[in-house]
């Protein structure tokens, strides 16, 4: 139906209150223009303080939004209030900045109020980032009984039942409209006079629980209030990100006490409101400590294991029975151990071992070996503590082997990381919309390197299309098929691209997608940045050239050395017996030598002999670029052995893994090897050789005979 503008200057008013989230505000903004059709909207966003740059980041993109600038955080229902006063529209949304609204939202929406004049508001069904339904869609007023079993856990432990879960309104389907008492804060439909009545939210609940308050006061005041889930919304970060603080949890948990005692106080016993008072303490800390619990959960194993094998080998150096070391570990041994653990929590703090830097091998190796030298260091000077040095470097060298293994075991089977910073296995990345700005999309993703995405293929918005490959990104099928391709291919992420996609659709694709381990995220029209549940990606479209690059440091070509001489050493040493049988039988089998010129540098070239066929033979051509590395001329980790790299990077020493070789399966363009090769040059230190020799074990590394095949495939006359 036709807008009724009768009575108003505008339609819908919209009020958004922002802290330090303008890239979610953009993108709702976004969605909120792709959803006006005929509606006349009037859009105002109150900022509370922001220290992101909000306003200039958003001005420049939504010069027509109404802006009211606040020089301190006043809360949630204070800021809202400031636009509410001075909304013009027939009705009022009020929405988190951390939302995405489809194209029929605000029509769904006012349409079912202008066929309810008995209705003073409305919302609709709430989907979180991974799909599934967020059961504040729908509340109940929380009645001290209701607050009981939310408190006591019921509510959790038996999510259908009508009596325990009836604040949630558990019973009931989620694609049934009905009645309900409770509007979530993040997504509220109001009649503007209702709003306007009721004198907006009630200022005194700085943030949380004002929700519930207005809704009350809403039923109170002879209005009903309808859940519509005929159409739907994304709801971002939401409660993600804030539940492991403290300050969340006492703010949240003191609101619903704020609200108990403004409503029903007055008729219960001062015995009864000291029991609900207690449980909602008693639920705050508990939640504290379980949140306190998943955070130190890793380093309390590290340091658990660190201990053990400390105490094992020392049972062993000193052939003590285990029954004995209360006598036998006197307190001297107690403080080595302390000491250990202290330096090994030191580093790791240092490294962001139990933060950004999570699954990186680097950084664990770092932490051990210099947490180990640290504790031999000081007790080398307080005699009183002295230990079994012996001791300490087989402790070391066995968590060097435990706690690696452990993190790719769980970083392969236990975890998901969100990111693919955060872990050892590239992200598999599947791009959902075809357009001609896909292009461009699929180049900004593969030019971020630290990201660690792989784009295994394409989706169409219809089944009908006629688009192909994109830059060598296979189409894989349309949206329809998306949760048989996710299942296929093992993808990891779905990104969509907004500039195409429908948000109804994308919606409908969280839906199917809601029981896999899928990350859905989405690139906005600007191409700027990708948008995730608690995080934004954003591209780097300028390259920045370090003239200095690290990788000329001649301390860190002294470290890179040293690396390449003593792993070359052993491994040539261990693997001789092996080498030897095989070099036998390839002279049995009479195998053929070709020579193959290696450019070392921009003008150097080494002539080095391989037995061919150079696939066959693998294991012994290995073994040689493993005495080439011995004696300096190349790198365990250095460039591919291809003609082109003539002129290009000094000092860089053809490598037997890379960097760009490791991830030579998923780079097709030119620009995009390159970029991988010069990232390499300047973040180097030894650590990143640590790393990517660790990835080569497990990934995907090219063979450097499978280059110099191509290159020899390219000489080939016609």
């Amino acid at each position: 139906m036709e807008p009724s503008t009768k009575h108003s200057s505008y339609d819908i008013s919209l009020v958004i209150v922002n802290y330090n989230v303008k890239e979610y505000l953009a993108n709702l903004l976004h969605s909120v223009y792709r959803a006006q059709g005929q509606f006349r909207l009037q859009i105002f966003v109150v900022d509370n303080f922001s220290a992101d740059g909000s306003i200039p980041f958003l001005k420049q993109r939504f010069p027509d939004v109404i802006y009211i600038e606040n020089d301190t955080n006043v809360g949630f229902g204070k800021a809202n209030n400031q636009a509410i006063r001075q909304c013009e529209g027939k009705y009022t949304l009020i929405v988190n900045p951390d939302v995405l609204i489809s194209e029929d939202t605000l029509q769904v929406l006012y349409d079912h109020m202008e066929s309810k004049p008995e209705t003073g508001a409305c919302g609709c069904k709430i989907l979180n980032p991974d799909g599934t339904f967020a059961p504040e869609s729908r509340r109940s007023i929380p009645t001290p009984m209701k607050a009981m079993y939310k408190v006591l856990g019921l509510t959790r432990i038996f999510p259908n039942s009508r009596r325990f879960a009836s604040y949630y309104m558990g019973d009931k389907d989620e694609n049934t409209g009905s009645e309900i008492e409770v509007l979530s804060g993040s997504f509220m439909f109001y009649r503007t006079d209702v709003l306007k009545d009721l004198d907006g939210f009630d200022e005194r609940f700085f943030m949380y629980g004002e929700d519930i308050d207005l809704s009350y006061r809403t039923l109170k005041s002879g209005y009903k209030i309808d859940y519509v889930p005929e159409t739907s919304i994304i709801h971002y970060k939401g409660e993600s990100t804030k539940k492991e603080n403290l300050r969340y949890i006492i703010t949240f948990n003191k609101a619903l006490y704020q609200f108990f005692e403004k409503h029903y106080s007055y008729g219960y016993s001062f015995f009864f409101r000291l029991f609900i008072l207690t449980g909602i303490v008693l639920k705050s800390i508990g939640s504290y400590v379980v949140t306190i619990f998943n955070k130190t959960l890793r380093p309390v194993i590290d340091l658990v294991t660190l201990n053990i094998v400390t105490i094992v080998f020392f049972l062993y150096r000193y052939e003590i029975h285990p029954l004995q070391i209360l006598q036998e570990y006197q307190l001297e041994f107690l403080v080595v151990n302390l000491l250990c653990t202290v330096f090994f929590l030191l580093y790791a703090k240092y490294y962001s071992l139990y933060g950004q830097n999570l699954h990186s091998v680097s950084n664990l190796i770092k932490t051990i070996v210099l947490s180990f030298v640290t504790v031999v260091v000081v007790t080398f000077f307080i005699r009183d503590f002295a230990f079994s040095r012996l001791v300490l470097l087989a402790s070391a060298m066995s968590m060097l082997i435990i706690l690696p293994l452990y993190r790719y075991v769980s970083a392969r089977f236990l975890t998901k990381a969100p990111t693919g910073r955060d872990r050892l296995n590239p992200v598999r990345v599947i791009i959902a919309g075809i357009d001609e700005k896909t292009q461009s999309a699929i180049r900004k993703i593969r030019s971020e390197v630290e990201w660690n995405y792989e784009i295994v293929g394409l989706v169409s918005q219809v089944e009908s299309s006629s688009d192909k490959a994109i830059d060598d990104v296979p189409l894989l099928g349309h949206l329809s098929q998306l949760p048989e391709i996710v299942s296929s291919y093992k993808a990891d992420q779905v990104v969509f691209i907004l500039d195409q996609i429908r948000h109804i659709d994308v919606l409908k694709s969280l839906s199917q997608l809601r029981d896999t381990q899928v990350v859905c995220k989405v690139v906005p029209t600007s191409l700027d940045y990708i948008i995730g549940k608690s995080n934004v990606e954003y591209f780097d479209d300028v390259p920045v050239v370090d003239l200095e690059l690290p990788s000329l440091n001649a301390w860190n070509r002294f470290l890179k050395r040293n690396l390449d001489f003593w792993s070359s050493a052993v491994l040539l040493i261990a693997l001789f017996p092996v080498y030897l049988v095989m070099r036998i039988s390839a002279s049995i089998n009479k195998a053929s030598k070709t020579s193959v010129n290696i450019f070392l540098d921009s003008s150097t070239t080494v002539n080095v002999s391989f037995l061919k066929p150079l696939q066959c033979y693998r294991f012994i051509n290995t073994y040689i670029f493993l005495y080439r590395i011995f004696t300096g001329e190349f790198s365990l980790v250095g460039a591919p052995i291809i003609k082109e790299r003539q002129g290009r990077f000094i000092y860089y020493k053809p490598g037997l893994t890379g960097l760009r070789q490791l991830n030579e399966h998923r780079l097709f363009r030119d620009e995009e090897k390159e970029r991988y090769e010069m990232h390499y040059l300047q973040s180097y230190t030894i650590w990143k050789d640590v790393e990517i020799l660790f990835g080569s074990l497990r990934g995907r590394v090219r063979h450097f005979t499978d280059y110099i095949a191509q290159q020899n495939e390219a000489n080939r006359p016609e």
